[in-house]
Order: structure tokens, then sequence, then C-alpha cells
């Protein structure tokens, strides 16, 4: 490991890299894929070459916020699994997935496009495992359709970006994608309460 990699940041670098993801969010929620560096760094307050010391490249900034948005996706889907109806718990994480969406345009159209090797490898993992969790425990109530994985769901998951960017609104797409998986034997629980 270089040296450089081991020392700590200082505190004034460490305040830069937190103003320039903010200002890359913020950018990336209301320009999308189009947002640019030079506008990010002039939101954040610091000069281009600060923003290039920190994020070398586009793709490096995005690799960035990716981490941060996998965090926040991994803190809804807890507090789904935190949920003790199956049903319920696909409902909120994907009221609340279409929600940060429709409030997010980067996250629509930057985050799914970016491979998933530009984020930790471990918490894409981590994420992917506790997910499987979500789609079991709805699996074994009967309350979602049996063919859905946990990669379908994902899937999923980018048409709901792809509908809200196109201008459906987030509450309706987010119905449509629930009616989509709810299992529809009539004999399974979910049939049994509609």
């Amino acid at each position: 490991m270089k040296a450089e990699e081991e020392r700590p940041m200082r505190a004034d670098a460490r305040r830069n890299r937190e103003r320039i993801l903010k200002a890359a969010r913020q950018v990336f929620a209301e320009e999308g894929a189009a947002a640019q560096m030079e506008p990010i760094a002039r939101r954040a307050g610091v000069g281009v070459g600060t923003l290039y010391r920190n994020f070398p490249t586009r793709r490096a900034l995005i690799g960035a916020m990716r981490a941060e948005w996998t965090a926040e996706r991994a803190a809804n889907l807890e507090q789904a699994l935190a949920t003790a109806d199956p049903w319920v718990a696909i409902t909120e994480y994907v009221h609340r997935s279409a929600e940060a969406m429709s409030r997010d345009a980067g996250l629509r159209e930057v985050f799914p496009d970016l491979p998933a090797k530009e984020t930790t490898p471990e918490a894409e993992a981590e994420f992917r495992d506790r997910l499987s969790v979500l789609i079991r425990r709805a699996h074994d109530a009967g309350v979602l359709r049996p063919e859905v994985s946990a990669e379908t769901y994902n899937g999923m998951m980018v048409g709901l970006g792809a509908a809200i960017t196109a201008g459906t609104d987030w509450r309706l797409a987010a119905e449509i994608l629930l009616a989509g998986l709810r299992a529809t034997d009539p004999l399974s629980p979910a049939a049994r309460t509609r």
C-alpha cells in the first residue's frame, strides 16, 4: 500500500471531499447524467484542481457517490427487514426507493449504469444477501411471485427509475410495480387479502 494511502486525511482535505460529494449529489440530482465537474466544484466552493485531486475522473466521483447510494439503499433495506409483515416490508422498500429516485435524477440515470466494481464489493455482496432475505421472507409467506429473485427485483427497480424519469408519478410507478410483484396464486395469503 502506498504511504499516502496509509496516512489519515487532513481535516481540511476531508471537509473538501465531503463538500464535493454533497455538491455532486445535488448537481447530479438536478441534472442527472449530464452533470459536469466544473459546476460541482463551483457549488462545493472549491477549485477544479481540488476536485480533481480528490476525484481524478468523473467516473471516480460517481463511484464515490455510488458508495453513498449503496449505504442509503442498504439502510432502507434494513428498515424493511425490521418490518414483521413480509408484504408490508416489500411495499415500504419499494415506496422508499421510488421516492428517493423521484428526488434524484443521478440515482435514476447514473447509478444503474455504473459497474458494481466501482463501489466496495463487500458492500454490494452484503446488500445482495440482505435483499435475498427480504425476497425469501416474502416467498415463504406466499406474498411474492415465486419467479422473482433478487436479480429480477433489481432489474425491476431500474425499470422503476426509467418510468419516473419518463415522467410517471413515483407513487403510481411504485404501485404498478408492486401489483406485478404480488403473488397471484388464488390460494396464497396475498390473494386472500385482496
